[in-house]
C-alpha cells in the first residue's frame, strides 16, 4: 500500500514539474501579455493608393436640420471647378455605377436595390427638385449626406465628386 501511495505522489510531483516547466514556452501567453501598438502611438506610412481628405470637409456639419438646411443654401454658391468634359462624365458615369446605382437605380428613379427598403426612398434624380439644384447643392449632399443616404467626403476625392455631378446633369437633366 505504501508502494501505491509513493508511486501515485511520484507521478503528481513529476506531472506537476511538466506543468511548471510548461509555462515557460510561448503558447501560454494571453493577449494582453502580447506587445501592440496603440491608437496614435507611431506614425504609420500613408497608402499610396489611398483617397486623401482635402479642405474643410471634415469639419463638423450643423448640428441640426434648420443648421443644415442653411449650409446647403450657402453652398449654391460653390462654382463647379470641373468642366463637364467627355471624360469628366465617363469617370462620373463610372462612379455611379459603383456607389450610387444602388440606391437610385440605373435610371436614377430611386428604385435601387438597397433603396427600395428605406423610408423615405431615395430622391428621384430626374425630378425637379433635384435638377433644380445649384451643382454646390449637390455637391453638399455628396460631401454631407442626407437622411438615410451616407455621405461620401471619404470615398470619393472632391475631383470625383463633381465628375458625378457632370454625370448626373448629363445623363437625368433636361
Amino acid at each position: 500500500m505504501k508502494n501505491r501511495y509513493r508511486r501515485r505522489v511520484g507521478l503528481g510531483l513529476v506531472l506537476l514539474g511538466y506543468a511548471v516547466v510548461a509555462m515557460g514556452f510561448p503558447w501560454d501567453k494571453d493577449m494582453v501579455d502580447q506587445p501592440s501598438i496603440k491608437a496614435q502611438e507611431s506614425v504609420i506610412a500613408g497608402d499610396s493608393g489611398g483617397i486623401p481628405v482635402e479642405g474643410g470637409e471634415t469639419l463638423p456639419a450643423p448640428p441640426d436640420e434648420a443648421g443644415m438646411f442653411a449650409a446647403k443654401d450657402e453652398a449654391a454658391s460653390i462654382p463647379n471647378p470641373v468642366p463637364a468634359t467627355a471624360d469628366s462624365i465617363e469617370r462620373g458615369a463610372e462612379l455611379y455605377a459603383m456607389t450610387c446605382v444602388v440606391c437610385h437605380g440605373s435610371e436614377g428613379r430611386g428604385d435601387g436595390t438597397v433603396g427600395a427598403v428605406f423610408e423615405p426612398v431615395p430622391v428621384d434624380l430626374n425630378d425637379a427638385y433635384t435638377q433644380d439644384q445649384a451643382d454646390g447643392q449637390i455637391f453638399f449632399t455628396l460631401t454631407r449626406g442626407r437622411v438615410a443616404m451616407p455621405y461620401y467626403r471619404d470615398a470619393l476625392s472632391q475631383q470625383e465628386r463633381w465628375d458625378v455631378i457632370n454625370f448626373l446633369r448629363d445623363e437625368f437633366g433636361p
